[in-house]
């Protein structure tokens, strides 16, 4: 006996739920972490230069955290603070086949 899937696709219950947008933003946030903290290990850079650069504990935190209103300057900074840029680009979504 074949188990097949029934119900709805899971990027179908984000758009229902209206949160594509939301999740697309925090996996790109986390994607920037991973990123930057293997470059801090790379670099071996501490943490204290980026309290140093943000002259603030708490935008220093929200770089790191999943907090994902962050500007784009402050990302653009906290890549420069371990000799990196930053890339942003649009990416066309697959049309949905019904």
């Amino acid at each position: 006996m074949k188990n097949k899937l029934t119900g709805s696709s899971f990027d179908d219950f984000l758009a229902e739920e209206n949160l594509e947008t939301e999740v697309a933003a925090k996996a790109a946030k986390r994607t920037f972490v991973h990123q930057l903290e293997k470059q801090i290990k790379r670099k071996k850079v501490k943490k204290n230069a980026f309290r140093k650069a943000f002259h603030s504990p708490t935008t220093t935190n929200r770089v790191f955290d999943d907090h994902v209103g962050v500007s784009l300057q402050t990302l653009s900074k906290a890549a420069s603070i371990v000799d990196c840029d930053i890339a942003i680009s649009l990416i066309p979504r697959v049309a949905k086949k019904v």
